[in-house]
């Protein structure tokens, strides 16, 4: 070097570095025109540095501020559940994806999982309204899962105008034999992933209903399922399975995939890798509820009747 010239790069008066610049392609010295320049680039590092900084705050901030409205599982007797919240790559990262769990008075655990439509800080407050009202009328109804829906939608519509969602609830009680019967109401939801503890994967496709928010007087079928001891039940948003570049049914069939290999494992290890295996580019939130089923196996994978026999 025969000459250089450098300035310090502040944020709020914080020094993060400084700036350095050597030997000018004309050989001459730098001039005061030079100097005013690299101040210049000193200070546009600057406010991309605080640029950073605020979007990473305000990253961390919603994350925290979306978690905080989901539920912590209670014991659900007999149930291995685990439960994971995904935010999108977006700022904010903050939406209407949830999931719930509870045990209801007859003793049966309740399962719900949620999307209210739209991603910003009106559609978080949205799925905190839903998810806590429907879990109070759960609790007191008792009522078949379509049955609760449907009233929870003619309350949304009187309340607040009818909100735009869908919504997944289900009751998985014991049955004969050491199985389970699961018993679910959709209102436009995804299907449910049944991973049995050997033998294909699918999905329990049924007459999903439509979303919370259109007609609350239109009623919704019920839908049930006896279900091998040692299946696991996955219930998410369609984060997990949708994006701009793949497919609905490509993005199903990939879910299906992961589950598949990944059975073996303990629950939790299970849904983390279920998410890492979209990669860390997601374009939606995700909501996953997770269940593996204690009990003897009683009864084997070819034997599950179709879920579309069930509709009520």
């Amino acid at each position: 070097m025969r000459t250089l010239i450098g300035t310090p790069i502040l944020v709020r008066g914080t020094v993060y570095g400084n700036l350095y610049v050597a030997d000018k392609r004309s050989g001459g010295p730098f001039t005061d025109d030079d100097e005013r320049i690299i101040a210049a680039l000193a200070s546009a590092a600057g406010v991309a540095i605080e640029n950073a900084r605020l979007y990473e705050r305000i990253r961390r901030s919603t994350e925290d501020f979306q978690r905080s409205l989901l539920p912590k599982l209670p014991d659900l007797r007999g149930l291995q559940a685990c439960a994971r919240y995904r935010p999108s790559g977006a700022v904010p990262q903050i939406g209407g994806d949830w999931y719930d769990a509870i045990m209801l008075p007859d003793g049966v655990p309740c399962l719900m999982v949620g999307d209210v439509m739209g991603h910003d800080l009106r559609s978080a407050t949205v799925m905190s309204q839903i998810s806590n009202m429907l879990r109070v009328i759960a609790y007191e109804q008792c009522r078949p899962p379509s049955r609760i829906l449907q009233r929870l939608d003619e309350v949304l519509h009187g309340l607040h105008g009818g909100p735009m969602a869908t919504v997944l609830l289900a009751r998985l009680e014991r049955h004969t034999g050491g199985e389970w019967r699961l018993w679910w109401g959709s209102a436009g939801h995804p299907p449910p992933l049944l991973v049995p503890p050997d033998g294909p994967v699918r999905y329990l496709w049924s007459d999903g209903g439509h979303p919370l928010g259109v007609m609350p007087e239109l009623s919704r079928p019920d839908c049930e399922q006896i279900i091998r001891a040692g299946s696991i039940l996955v219930l998410y948003t369609d984060g997990l399975i949708e994006d701009p570049v793949h497919g609905l049914d490509e993005g199903m069939a990939s879910l299906a995939r992961a589950a598949a290999e990944l059975r073996h494992l303990p629950i939790e290890e299970m849904c983390d890798r279920l998410l890492q295996h979209r990669g860390d580019d997601f374009t939606d939130d995700v909501a996953l509820l997770a269940l593996r089923l204690a009990g003897p196996a009683t009864m084997s994978c070819d034997a599950l009747a179709d879920p579309r026999d069930g509709l009520a």
